[in-house]
């Protein structure tokens, strides 16, 4: 079972699909710290078998001729630790077919009753695949609402009741995924971290001499629900929900104000020091770092990061 997923995110038809693939690779650590990759989850059993025509020997020869092409690169650029690091992850994912745990992929095993809970969207069939995978071993996993600019959950127009039908498409399918886990005695060993890029503000895009263009005008006064868009990223403020794993229950930290600007009022959490409170979860040190071609790389900034333990059990 690979120990890295990444459910839901697809690459065809998106706009920003080479910005996508930066953020979905092992980065200094090599590829096979890379997430295996599922792009729909109700095709995620198709990741873990040949290509439709292909029989299993033609695809191993296949397999093989790949692994000497990449020996055998005279490509100047990558390292011996790069090119070991890809015939490393290449083995696994080949290995994984064969496998036992490959049938968690599946979700046509999945018994309808406990299926339908999760029916609301793509991301809910990917929380179903994260609860199968989960109980098959998989220790981090990434389930995307799935970023298409201006679409989904970049929402820029109507913002008002689009929210209400999107916040339907993760609320069941989130609630069904720790009940299933509490019930499996799997809850208190995973760790659910719901959190998103920034949240949104009404107000216009940008400044009002540099308008975004193609994007719904807004005039001075507001009077129809296209004008409210969710448009300005919005950083003053943002919230993370962490169920299972240590957390502890019902418990909130910090407060915003009731009115916009709608600002962190105290008890401010950066991005980095929620690393860090993970990271205590998994036994990991903030200044963590390792030495790849010369250059320090720490699990937080500068290794810096500090944990808020007010959250946790311990």
């Amino acid at each position: 079972m690979p120990a890295f997923i990444d459910i839901g995110q697809r690459y065809d038809g998106n706009g920003e699909a080479e910005e996508l693939k930066a953020f979905q690779t092992g980065g200094c650590l090599g590829a096979q710290y890379g997430p295996f990759r599922v792009p729909d989850p109700e095709q995620a059993v198709l990741t873990v078998r040949p290509p439709a025509g292909m029989s299993q020997k033609r695809f191993r020869r296949r397999f093989d001729g790949y692994k000497k092409l990449v020996e055998q690169s005279p490509v100047a650029r990558a390292s011996d630790f790069q090119r070991e690091s890809l015939l490393q992850s290449l083995e696994s994912a080949h290995r994984l077919m064969n496998a036992p745990a490959a049938k968690a992929f599946d979700l046509s095993l999945e018994p309808e009753k406990s299926r339908k809970p999760y029916e609301t969207s793509r991301f809910g069939q990917g929380c179903l695949l994260a609860r199968r995978l989960v109980e098959a071993g998989a220790r981090f996993i990434e389930v995307s609402t799935e970023y298409v600019p201006f679409l989904g959950w970049d929402t820029h127009d109507n913002g008002h009741t689009r929210m209400v039908e999107l916040k339907r498409m993760i609320d069941a399918p989130i609630a069904q995924l720790v009940l299933d886990l509490e019930r499996r005695d799997l809850l208190d060993r995973t760790l659910i971290v719901l959190a998103s890029e920034f949240s949104r503000d009404v107000m216009v895009e940008g400044k009002p001499d540099k308008p975004v263009p193609n994007q719904v005008a807004q005039p001075d006064k507001m009077t129809e629900l296209q004008h409210y868009g969710m448009h300005r990223h919005f950083t003053g403020a943002g919230s993370v929900l962490l169920f299972g794993g240590g957390a502890k229950r019902g418990f909130l930290f910090g407060k915003t104000a009731d009115e916009r600007p709608c600002t962190s009022l105290t008890r401010k959490v950066t991005v980095t020091d929620l690393h860090a409170t993970i990271l205590r979860t998994l036994g990991i040190s903030p200044r963590y770092g390792v030495e790849i071609e010369e250059r320090p790389f720490y699990v937080t900034k500068d290794g810096l990061g500090q944990p808020v333990r007010e959250v946790l059990h311990a």
